[in-house]
């Protein structure tokens, strides 16, 4: 029996309240980039600056409409623009903000037509990680990749399929009240809260203000379930509250170490469950038992989940481990933030040495504010057991100094200047290796491709 369609012409244009007749084409995929258009596709022509009082640090002054030929030329069946473009055949649903009005608004229509369970997701760190932990509950549909903002969060609703277990969306945020926009947009039935800490204290001010802003996901709650961890409060949110963590109704009971992961016994709601992370170290079981709580709360198969946790991998960029030149190198370069970045010392030192070192390689923590320089000197009290150090970034400096001569590798300013092969020279066979940084550090600059590259080439 044939699958129904994603969306037909028609249904979009009638979720939209536009006048007049459309075909009833099907639509398979919803997206804002014509470079990942595809037979099928509904493209989104997004303004390169975002409307509706969103700001986003990849503005363009390039309008979406401009890209539509590309997209038809890909397969588009149909596309929602701000005015008709010339020259193209397939239907145009236009509408005055193709962002509030066409992507918010088709959206509100996916959600408003899905019964089941939704699980909303925000935090500080982690959140993609505890997601792709909920997302191998069976037939469950998640938000790909880091899409969490003001465009990724419509469009996991717009591509989520009807006949789905359960939606995970995660949501996050680049200024105050944010959260509480996306949570309301995306009515979760379960909203979870990671954690709270210290990431752009530079916009917020305060930890106190964080926890505003994560907490603020409960406003598009309703009468669903909000998903805590311990030591973090909700007063503004009266209704029902599930905890995980020490001394909670979702705990750790024991865990053992077997290679790169962990056997845990956990105690959900008095039952006792048993799963593997992989690998082991404390942050990974942090995110797991925040999964299994989430899934707990949404009336769902614990046990279900916690049959698949052990099988759910690293994403790029988030502690991938590969082998170059007899180094191996763990990539977290994919942000980096107080609490994050001592979860990726705490999990180097946790590695059982044959030979060679443990090398950290660590960029600028940015958004932290006025209290940036002190987050970065405190890292100095979680470095023992690891052998060499190498600092990244303005900001590292406050930490090279207080480093012992006997751990300095180097400190380099400009991480667009940093070169990998000087890097490589520094690292020897058996070493293990740790990038971590925000994302400007040494993701946008592919620093980790280029030392594989360099190790691999000196083998």
């Amino acid at each position: 029996m044939s699958r129904m369609p994603l969306w037909t012409v028609a249904e979009v244009a009638r979720a939209l309240r536009l006048p007049g007749d459309f075909p009833g084409t099907p639509i398979e995929f919803v997206t804002q980039d014509s470079r990942l258009v595809k037979p099928g596709s509904l493209f989104v022509a997004l303004s390169g600056t975002p409307s509706g009082g969103f700001v986003s640090s990849f503005a363009s002054a390039r309008e979406g409409s401009q890209f539509a030929a590309n997209a038809q030329a890909a397969g588009a069946v149909a596309m929602i623009v701000p005015r008709a473009v010339a020259g193209i055949l397939v239907p145009q649903l236009v509408v005055k903000d193709t962002l509030i009005d066409g992507l918010w608004g088709l959206a509100r229509a996916a959600r408003a037509r899905f019964n089941g369970p939704v699980i909303g997701l925000t935090g500080s760190a982690g959140k993609t990680s505890t997601k792709e932990f909920i997302a191998a509950y069976p037939n469950a549909y998640a938000s790909p990749s880091s899409f969490n903002n003001f465009w990724g969060v419509p469009l996991t609703l717009c591509n989520a399929r009807l006949d789905a277990s359960l939606w995970v969306v995660e949501m996050g945020m680049n200024q105050p009240g944010e959260i509480e926009r996306l949570s309301e947009l995306t009515r979760p039935t379960v909203a979870l809260v990671v954690n709270v800490q210290p990431v752009h204290l530079e916009k917020l001010g305060s930890l106190e203000a964080i926890r505003r802003e994560k907490v603020a996901i409960a406003r598009g709650l309703k009468d669903g379930t909000l998903v805590l961890p311990v030591g973090v409060d909700a007063p503004e949110w009266s209704g029902k509250v599930i905890r995980f963590g020490e001394g909670s109704e979702v705990r750790e009971l024991k865990h053992s170490a077997h290679g790169g992961s962990w056997d845990v016994a956990a105690e959900i709601a008095g039952k006792r469950i048993v799963f593997s992370v992989t690998p082991g170290a404390p942050h990974r079981l942090h995110n797991a038992l925040a999964a299994l709580a989430s899934v707990h709360a949404a009336d769902l198969d614990v046990a279900s989940l916690a049959a698949r946790v052990g099988e759910v991998g690293i994403m790029t960029g988030r502690g991938v481990e590969q082998a170059a030149g007899g180094v191996t190198v763990v990539d977290d370069s994919f942000n980096g933030n107080p609490a994050s970045m001592v979860a990726a010392l705490d999990s180097l030192k946790a590695r059982v040495m044959n030979k060679g070192r443990r090398i950290a390689i660590l960029g600028d923590m940015l958004e932290l504010g006025p209290e940036g320089p002190a987050y970065h000197e405190a890292l100095a009290g979680h470095l023992d057991d690891i052998d060499g150090i190498y600092c990244v970034g303005p900001l590292m400096q406050h930490l090279y100094r207080l480093l012992p001569c006997g751990k300095r590798l180097g400190w380099q300013e400009d991480p667009a200047t940093l070169q990998p092969k000087e890097i490589a020279a520094l690292l020897g066979d058996g070493d293990v290796v740790v990038v971590k940084g925000s994302k400007k550090m040494f993701w946008v600059n592919k620093f980790v491709p280029g030392l594989l590259a360099a190790l691999q080439a000196r083998a």
